[in-house]
């Protein structure tokens, strides 16, 4: 009997040690991450400068909000505007995927919020 406890007690030990070991390198990986965060906001964007990318959008996108620490593991998918036939470009490009289409998804707007 006394076998067995020291055996169990020898493998908490090594579950502790290994559990501590684990937090401390999530500890440094997430303290590196912010390093590198910070280091890239703090070097500036080299400007491309090729025919390509030398044109101005008409209708240039802006960002309209930032990413804050409570909600970095939600993704925002904003719903892609209808065609002048009311069909996205996925259901123009893809008829027969979206005859299944119920009424529920014809009436669902705005954003949707995946977790």
């Amino acid at each position: 009997m006394t076998n067995r406890v020291d055996d169990l007690e020898s493998e908490i030990a090594e579950l502790r040690a290994a559990v501590n070991g684990l937090t401390e390198e999530l500890v440094e990986t997430k303290a590196r991450v912010r390093e590198l965060e910070n280091e890239a906001d703090a070097e500036p964007e080299p400007e491309e400068s090729t025919a390509e990318t030398d044109f101005v959008d008409a209708d240039p996108v802006a960002p309209t909000s930032e990413t804050t620490k409570s909600d970095d593991h939600v993704e925002v998918v904003e719903q892609e505007p209808s065609n002048e036939e009311g069909a996205t470009s996925f259901e123009a490009d893809n008829p027969d995927e979206t005859k299944e289409s119920t009424e529920d998804d014809e009436t669902v707007q705005g954003d949707i919020i995946v977790a």
